[in-house]
């Protein structure tokens, strides 16, 4: 992987149509980059209130939804699209609010209305496909609402993959609370890319010195205020300076689905020991720890968490560690 800048250390583009092109480049290559052998096709949809949904789908079979957490979007799950591509249908989503989805500004007033309204997002997206039951794999902000999805609506999920996801626990660091209530999306751009690199190696150290098509496409990403007043401050009523304010860690005894939870050991922002506890309430549930890995282990070691998922997803076992 390349090792020097792909983007300069720029003030964003001046206008909502020009920052989008420039994530649509970031976006072209960082897919290139990830995925140089997969189709990956880009789709949109619309939400029954008139949102606009970008997704991401390549390969065939049974449909498998990936939702991103927060600051994120679909195409940042492109170093695990070919492995997964290989077996099934992918299908990525940009959340309500984030990537190259549309962002209204958010009006709701907690944390269960941000909820639903990345909730509503996946069941407009699947609605519009024509998908009455998928396998769904949700990170972090994408873990709660695909856990919410399960819960909610356990027909139209079939089996449950957990990725360091929020949602099973009301602890998080100082430092983490005070980093997303001033929003990356002020912060990056204010302080420029060497800050940005610093920030994201305090989760994955690769990025003290990396600086890739995955670093360029979250600069893209950060480079849009049009996010502050719509999946930031929806984030921002969930997980704020003043703590965690939604947990689903009592309705978990619930899940019905088969549940893989998948997570990096050294993760500060949802803790292996959230995840310790929520393995004991689900009753059809294996955990597997990715050891050295940070919040993101589909990212750090892509290719041991893709032959997880599909040995998990083809009838196989998981291993408890890897």
């Amino acid at each position: 992987m390349p090792t020097t800048p792909t983007t300069p250390a720029s003030a964003p583009p001046a206008t909502a149509a020009d920052r989008r092109a420039a994530l649509l480049a970031a976006e072209d290559a960082l897919l290139r980059a990830a995925a140089p052998d997969v189709a990956i096709e880009r789709g949109e949809v619309m939400t029954p209130d008139g949102v606009r949904l970008h997704y991401l789908t390549c390969g065939e079979g049974e449909p498998l939804l990936l939702l991103h957490g927060r600051g994120n979007a679909a195409a940042l799950f492109a170093p695990i699209f070919a492995p997964l591509a290989a077996q099934r249908r992918v299908i990525a989503l940009d959340l309500p609010g984030w990537g190259l989805s549309d962002k209204p500004p958010f009006t709701g007033r907690n944390a269960r209305d941000a909820l639903r309204v990345w909730m509503g997002g996946a069941l407009a997206l699947l609605d519009a496909l024509g998908l009455d039951q998928v396998d769904a794999l949700g990170h972090s902000m994408g873990g709660l609402t695909t856990l919410a999805l399960a819960l909610d609506h356990p027909t139209r999920v079939s089996r449950l993959i957990l990725a360091d996801s929020g949602g099973l626990g009301r602890i998080a660091p100082l430092d983490v609370r005070l980093f997303f209530w001033l929003m990356p999306e002020r912060l990056f751009p204010l302080l420029g890319q060497r800050f940005m690199a610093w920030a994201l190696a305090q989760d994955d150290p690769r990025y003290r010195t990396l600086r890739d098509e995955t670093f360029a496409f979250t600069w893209a990403i950060a480079n849009q205020p049009e996010v502050i007043p719509s999946g930031g401050r929806a984030f921002n009523r969930w997980v704020n300076l003043t703590g965690v304010h939604l947990d689903l860690f009592d309705r978990l005894r619930e899940l019905e689905q088969p549940t893989l939870m998948l997570w990096g050991e050294r993760d500060r922002i949802t803790p292996y020991g959230d995840a310790l506890k929520a393995r004991r309430r689900i009753a059809h549930g294996r955990l597997v720890a990715f050891t050295y890995c940070g919040h993101s282990p589909f990212a750090e070691r892509p290719a041991d968490f893709a032959r997880v998922v599909n040995v998990w997803l083809n009838g196989g076992g998981a291993p408890s560690r890897v």
